[in-house]
């Protein structure tokens, strides 16, 4: 499944709107607010909003690098492992500088990552930047940081909200960039014995894989004819596949049902619905 170029770059500004939401809404906290326990295990919103400033910073330096045709490891670095310490170091920067530092790092690195994308053309989408996973696509980088944002902001809200929701503004834009991750997340995950074709559904959004060993191939729309059929809503289908939702609870609910092979598509859910 070819990203579309132009959608993506439709994207642009709700990753701004949602970097400026966040900013604001981070600016009005109260100081006991920077240590409440965030849903990931043994982060607070301080540890959550170093994450998204220097995970903005980082994203500047590869996608600027990327578009020049020599795609780059951020900070200078020439492994993985420096690239991790570099950005612990950041980190730990902006955590020991406490909330005045934290919003300051996460309102720059956004406002240089914003004008990073905006500058962007069509052609520059296809060019690759380097990740810690690989070579991917810029025109990809640009959902994986709206889903960021839109993750680790639900993050810092869920264990304090009783019904804590994704922000309405980004949920359309995370769904149309969905398909695209799934298919990377698949061929990075699949093992052997998930032979067969998928239908996804969410809301009125639908499409396929049909997976064959290790190859995974995508269906732009669901198909008719397959295994296993999973549908949800828009909000579900995004939280399962940021490793945010617990598949066994979605399906208690009535949130996700699972059709046709139950334990094939159990084991597909279980490829593809974890932790990022």
């Amino acid at each position: 499944m070819a990203f579309n170029i132009r959608e993506q770059l439709a994207h642009i500004p709700v990753v701004g709107h949602e970097t400026a939401r966040m900013t604001q809404a981070f600016r009005s906290w109260p100081q006991s607010y920077w240590s409440r326990p965030a849903y990931c295990p043994g982060w607070t919103a301080t540890d959550a909003v170093a994450h998204l400033a220097t995970g903005g910073e980082f994203y500047a330096q590869v996608i600027t690098s990327g578009r020049s045709g020599e795609p780059k490891l951020a900070w200078g670095a020439s492994t993985i492992e420096e690239v991790r310490a570099a950005r612990q170091a950041a980190v730990q920067q902006l955590v020991h500088g406490g909330p005045t530092a934290l919003i300051e790092g996460f309102e720059q690195a956004g406002t240089k990552l914003q004008a990073v994308l905006e500058s962007l053309q069509e052609a520059d989408l296809t060019k690759v930047a380097q990740h810690p996973s690989g070579l991917i696509p810029i025109g990809l980088w640009i959902g994986m940081r709206l889903l960021e944002l839109s993750a680790h902001d639900w993050d810092i809200r869920q264990p304090h909200e009783l019904h804590a929701h994704l922000s309405p503004t980004a949920v359309p834009a995370l769904l149309s960039g969905l398909p695209d991750l799934q298919l990377r997340l698949l061929r990075r995950r699949v093992a052997e014995g998930l032979d067969g074709v998928y239908a996804l559904s969410a809301s009125d959004a639908g499409w396929g894989f049909t997976i064959q060993g290790k190859t995974v191939t995508s269906q732009a729309a669901a198909p008719a004819v397959c295994d296993a059929r999973l549908s949800t809503d828009a909000e579900s289908m995004i939280l399962l596949t940021a490793g945010r939702a617990d598949v066994t609870e979605k399906m208690q609910s009535g949130a996700l049902t699972l059709t046709g092979n139950a334990e094939q598509g159990k084991q597909f859910c279980a490829t593809l619905f974890r932790a990022l």
